[in-house]
């Protein structure tokens, strides 16, 4: 299984280079190489890299702390809440976008706090916690809606990315990474149950609170770029456990480099398909994992 996993992750790798080569270069006007590769494809492409260990990781810790293997934080309204902020901030105070990223992460954040206070008091009853997430998540859009319509507000296109975005991102990531790094030991607890945990004395909440807060972070910081994808963790982290059998632990680093796969994949897509037009990366990201998410739920319902 070990030898299997690395000729995985080192197929991704290949391919994920591969990708990252073909975004520098393809179709590059060699009289402005230098600007448009430095300024215009390099940010694109390492905030793509963000979005994708954003995506894959914060989709395995509300999995794993929530004990709900097929939920995420788009379907939690954690998304949809970042994106509805940023619409508010588009039109009362434009000049704050700068911070977009910072604004992002912050409200997740806050979003998460909110849910922890409501709809995460029902984690035991699957069912209410996905119905819950899903009316706060369409709460939200139909603002952001609302807002997008009057003010001609779009933001789905990685286009716009700037080395600020990029600046911001990393640090918010390292943040993450260092609160990851002092509690990850933890995150084998949550394959108990919480009777099990209780006999061992876990604080459970303070424990899953900090794993959250990673995720909200992260997804509310790239998805005031990207838009919301729904579904796209799930499936996301769902296929690797499928096709690995891994636990949360081990198959992390496959989740994560299969996440970013998709997004320089999909991003490829928006950029070049039609090139110079642009197409919404969120868009084409959900259309690839469309029939990926159609396959799982064949596979889940054979289970019933």
């Amino acid at each position: 299984m070990i030898i299997k996993k690395n000729k995985t992750l080192s197929l991704m790798i290949i391919i994920c280079l591969c990708l990252m080569l073909f975004q520098l270069f393809f179709k590059l006007d060699t009289s402005n190489w230098k600007m448009i590769i430095l300024q215009l494809r390099l940010p694109r492409l390492l905030f793509e890299i963000g979005i994708g260990y954003a995506l894959g990781f914060s989709a395995l810790l509300f999995a794993a702390t929530l004990r709900q293997p097929y939920l995420d934080g788009s379907m939690l309204g954690i998304a949809s809440g970042a994106e509805l902020m940023i619409a508010l901030v588009t039109v009362v105070i434009p000049q704050a976008l700068t911070y977009r990223v910072v604004i992002g992460a912050f409200t997740g954040v806050c979003c998460l706090l909110i849910l922890r206070s409501t709809i995460f008091k029902l984690r035991n009853h699957s069912l209410f916690l996905i119905i819950g997430g899903f009316c706060l998540a369409m709460f939200f859009n139909a603002f952001t809606e609302i807002l997008t319509e009057s003010s001609g507000w779009t933001g789905k296109s990685l286009a716009n990315v700037t080395w600020f975005d990029v600046g911001w991102l990393l640090i918010i990531s390292l943040i993450t990474i260092y609160i990851w790094e002092n509690n990850r030991s933890y995150l084998k607890y949550f394959a108990l149950s919480e009777l099990q945990t209780r006999q061992l004395e876990i604080n459970e909440s303070k424990i899953s609170f900090k794993f959250q807060v990673i995720a909200a972070a992260l997804l509310g910081a790239t998805t005031v770029v990207l838009g919301t994808v729904f579904f796209a963790g799930v499936v996301i982290n769902q296929l690797i456990r499928e096709f690995t059998q891994l636990g949360q632990l081990k198959r992390l680093d496959l989740v994560i480099l299969f996440s970013i796969l998709d997004v320089l994949f999909a991003d490829t897509l928006a950029h070049f398909v039609f090139y110079p037009v642009e197409l919404p990366t969120n868009a084409v990201l959900f259309v690839l994992l469309a029939p990926a998410f159609i396959f799982l739920i064949m596979r889940w319902s054979r289970e019933i």
